[in-house]
This record gives C-alpha cells, structure tokens and sequence, in this order.
C-alpha cells in the first residue's frame, strides 16, 4: 500500500491531506500464499519463480511485466514520471515549492516575519502581507491539484495492470497443477493397464503352457499313493520311474518323484503331511510307592498315521499311598496333540510278577535261537519287565535236550522264576530260516491287512487266509516251523502242522504275542496250534479246519478248547502247567 502526503502553508499551517486510494491486495496475495503452500506439499517443490524459469523459459514476473510493459519498477517509474511532470518526490518538491513561491517551510516563514514586523505569530501580521500569500497560496493550490490527479490515474493504472498480473498468475498456477494431475492420473492408468496385462500372460501361460506333471504333491500320511496325484489332466499318461514301494507313506517329510510322460522325464516333490490327532485309550495303572511309570503304560490302542510319542502334561507325584489322576499328552509326527485321562493307584508292592509263555523250544545246531519270543511277563504294578534267561547249562552244537531258566523282577523288588526244555537238532535239508519265512509272510500280510487294523483285526484276517487259502493234506515236514510255513506259503497245502506254521510266521511278522501249544497225548494223532494276546489276554487260535462244524477256534477260552477236544476224542488235549491259562471270558478287545 502506498501513501503519499503533500503539505501547503497559506497565512496558517495546517496539513493537507491527498485525497488517495489504498489498494489492498491482501485477498489475492493471501489466495497466491495458500496456493504456493499447496503445490509445495503436494508437488514437492517450493518456490515458483524457480519453477516458471524452468518451464517458461523467463525468470520472474517483474522481469516479464518489464519486458511487456516498458518498465522495471515502481520506484524507477516514479521517478520517470518525477521528470515529466515536474517533480520527484513530495518530500522533496516541497522546499523546491517554498523557493519558487517565496518561502522553504512554515516554520521558518514565521520566524522570518517575527523578524521583519517585530512579532512571532501570524495573528498580528499585516493585512497587506497575509493578501499575497493568499493569492500565492491559490496558484500553488492549482498547480499541485493537477499535478496530484495525474499522479492518482497513473497509480490505477499500475495497481490495475498489477492486479491483471495477479490473476494470469494465479490461472496459470492452476493449470500447472490440473497438467501435474492429469500426468498422475495417466501414470496410474499406465501402471493399472502393465498390471492387469502381466495377469493375462501369467494365466495364459499357466492354463496352456504348464507341463502334464504337477510340481508339487501334498498328501495325507497313511495314505495310498495315486499317480493321479501328479496329473494335471486326467487323461494324461504316465508312469513312475520312482521305485514307490521303497517309499514310506507313514512319516512326515519330503520325497523326490521322477515320472516319466511321453518318453521324457519330469520331477515333482511329494509331501507328506500330517493333520490328523492320534487317538488313543486310557488303562488305569498301579504303581508301588516311590516308583516310576512311563507315559505309554497309561495308555493303548493307539490310532494314527505317524509315529506318536507320548508325555507327562504334568509330571505326577508317586511319593505316597492313594490315587493320582494323570494326563497324558500324545502328540504326532505332524505336531498333532490329543490328552488322555487315567488314573493310578500308588500302593505298597508285595506281589511278584507272572512269567508266561514258558514252553517247550527247539533249536538247530549252527542256527541262533531265541529264548524269549513267545515270553511274557504281566506284574501288577510294573510293565514292561526284562526277563533274565539262564541257558548256561545248553550245548547248541549237539544235539539233546536241555534246561533253560528264567528270571524276573518288578520295581519293588519282587522276584519271579521259570524253566522249561530246549532240544537241539540237526538242521533238515532244504532248512528255511526264520527270515525267510517271515519276508514270505510279510508279502501275504500286505494284501490282507491295513495299518490301521487293530492287533485284533489282523489276527481274524490271518486266521481267515490261512482256513480259505491252505488245502488239508495229510502230510508235511515237521522238523522245523520255517520249513511248514515255506510250505504253507508255496504250496498252499499241508497238514495242520503246516497250518500252525503258516499262521505263526503271519503272526510273528504282524507282531501279535503267540505261542507254540503242542498236543500232549499223541497215542492216536498229533496236533499244534496256537495262543495269541491281541490285547486281553491269552486265548486259543487253531487255523486247522475240521470235518463235521463247530470248528470256529478263533480266540477261545480254555473252558471251550477242553469242551471241543472232550466231544471230539481228545483233539486239543494239552498240559496246563505249560502254559498260561486264558481268561474266563471271551475276547472283548476290539
């Protein structure tokens, strides 16, 4: 805002002030201001006239109005207009004024007149003298009116021209800033388009181009393996190259699979996974006072996939008399957690442990011989007891017959004996080793059993092949148990020797507790069958079939074994002492 302020004296002194006009451009400026402030958070960049050299090719608005209007500056074009008409300043024009019109400032005049007429106030001046300055003061009055009006239009004419520049100026900052938009908007539809163009390609490539064989192959642990696992298309071709078989299903892990489409070989990963909790049955225990118990005790029939491993949630307290309550946490290859509940009573142990199993054995000069596959030890507290055999009284390289003892002892000290007889023979010719009857026997076990058959489901499979898939001929080599399997296995015939045997090494390789039961009055005919403990103890298995019904010997009780063989002249006549008695009841596990 400019100012400009004249002062005349006439006879008094008294201020005149111009009669002027103030410009404000506070709005418009403040609305440039805002605007600025705008672009420079938005934008990034701080100053405008930087910005206007770079685009537009000048420098500044002063310099542009210069180079269209003729002029650089206010105060230079003050000046020019001083020189035109007449004057350069106001400040300065008034004491060029008092030189022209007689006098150099109100102050000084007065003195000059005290001095004159003897007084120092206008008020006791002459008539004569206050005439002439009026008439001095009128023409000066004229002549600075005019100069005053011309001065006023040419200062609108600025403001006007500089109110033109504020308004181009604030159009052209908002172009700018509609161009920065539209180039922001172009950059998005740009980079959307790059986007959605590069998911065409992908899908296309992966619906048209992907090769027959999938790369990756997740299945569930336990599972059969399908080569349709491995298909993209269902109608694709192919085969393994991967030995599969070799290839266990029942840990968690990774494998490498090579299958081969169109005479070309492609790899895939197989995972294996496991999602599914184990599942399990709790059994109550007992434990002498002070002792240990190991978190498998407590439970059985344990369901699934993996491997489970089984813990303490808590560790349990069996310092004194009474019943503690337990969990136990089974948890899986696949990190896969279920609880059991049971309950252990904590006594004083006085009662020794129970060893079964003991029966005769035979062996084979040059060949091992194992003491203790058909023993078991049962306590009321303590499970999973060792048993010491003392076989040092046995010759393995000739032949006869020898005692054998054996020893056991529960945790709280009670002991427990046994002994039975071992006769050592020649090998037959064409002998089979126990390994080899049992590989036989594992290939048949394959075909009619699944991993999660419970002990006595695979028992009741093996009794049904071996019934249905063994013809009764009324011959077999009885030297050597191995032999009667091998024969059992491929020959598919035999006596009830071989019918013992087969069923003993299916027994054996599905790992269910078994014994060897032999007929004790052989005046008329000898027999052989089995005790298996699928779980609840030992109960009479007999695969040999008979002539006339009733024959069904799947797990049966000592009372109904004696019963048949009374009604059938002695068939299952056998020594009791030998063998540990069954339960009074029929099997229950399931």
């Amino acid at each position: 805002m400019s100012r400009y302020r004249g002062r005349y004296r006439n006879g008094r002194e008294y201020d005149s002030d111009i009669s002027y006009q103030e410009y404000s451009n506070n709005d418009i400026e403040s609305s440039y201001t805002t605007d600025e402030y705008f672009d420079e958070q938005d934008y990034g960049y701080q100053d405008y006239e930087y910005q206007d050299s770079q685009e537009y090719g000048y420098q500044d608005y002063e310099y542009q109005d210069s180079q269209e209007y003729g002029y650089q500056d206010y105060e230079y074009q003050d000046s020019q207009a001083s020189q035109e008409y007449g004057y350069q300043d106001y400040e300065y024009q008034e004491p060029q004024a008092s030189q022209e019109y007689g006098y150099q400032d109100y102050e000084y005049q007065d003195s000059q007149a005290s001095q004159e007429y003897g007084y120092q106030d206008y008020d006791f001046q002459e008539p004569q003298e206050s005439q002439e300055q009026q008439e001095s003061g009128h023409q000066d009055e004229t002549k600075y009116s005019f100069q005053k009006s011309v001065f006023q239009n040419d200062q609108q004419n600025h403001l006007r021209e500089r109110q033109s520049r504020q308004r181009r100026r604030i159009r052209e900052e908002k172009r700018r800033r509609r161009i920065r938009r539209l180039k922001i908007i172009r950059a998005i539809l740009v980079g959307g388009m790059l986007l959605i163009l590069a998911a065409v390609i992908f899908t296309v490539r992966l619906i048209f181009f992907q090769g027959p064989i999938r790369r990756k192959v997740t299945v569930e642990a336990g599972t059969e393996l399908d080569i349709k696992d491995f298909l993209r298309k269902k109608n694709a071709k192919a085969e393994f190259v991967t030995d599969i078989s070799k290839i266990s299903l029942d840990h968690v892990g990774e494998q490498k699979i090579v299958l081969k489409v169109k005479k070309k070989e492609k790899k895939s990963r197989l995972i294996i996974q496991d999602t599914v909790a184990p599942k399990a049955e709790a059994v109550d225990g007992m434990i002498n006072v002070g002792g240990e118990l190991e978190p498998r005790e407590l439970v059985t029939n344990i369901k699934d996939a993996t491997d489970v491993k089984c813990s303490f949630k808590k560790k349990p307290d069996f310092s004194k008399e009474g019943t503690v309550s337990v969990s136990v946490v089974l948890t899986d290859e696949g990190g896969n957690t279920a609880e059991v509940e049971a309950k252990v009573q904590v006594i004083v142990d006085k009662e020794a442990p129970v060893i079964d199993g003991v029966a005769p054995l035979i062996g084979f000069i040059g060949e091992p011989i194992s003491y203790k596959s058909a023993i078991t030890v049962t306590d009321n507290c303590t499970k999973n007891i060792e048993v010491t055999v003392d076989n040092s009284q046995v010759d393995t390289k000739t032949e006869g017959t020898y005692d054998v003892f054996y020893l056991a002892v529960d945790g709280a000290g009670n002991e427990a004996e046994a002994s039975t007889t071992i006769t050592i023979k020649s090998k037959p010719e064409n002998y089979i080793t126990p390994e080899e009857a049992l590989e036989e026997a594992d290939e048949i076990l394959k075909e009619i059993t699944t991993k999660d058959m419970t002990l006595k489901e695979k028992a009741r499979a093996i009794y049904n092949w071996t019934r249905t898939e063994i013809g009764y001929v009324n011959t077999s080599e009885k030297d050597s148990w191995t032999n009667g399997a091998h024969q059992g296995f491929t020959e598919r015939s035999g006596d009830c020797f071989v019918f013992f045997s087969t069923a003993k090494a299916l027994l054996t390789q599905a790992k269910i507790p078994n014994l060897d039961v032999v007929k004790s009055d052989v005046s008329e005919s000898s027999h052989f069958w089995s005790l298996i403990d699928c779980g609840d103890g030992w109960y009479h298995f007999d695969t040999t079939p008979r002539y006339g019904g009733g024959d069904d010997f799947f797990m049966k009780t000592d009372a109904e074994i004696l019963k048949y063989s009374k009604n059938h002249g002695n068939s299952h006549i056998f020594d009791q002492s030998l063998y540990p008695p069954t339960p009074t009841e029929a099997s229950t596990v399931e």
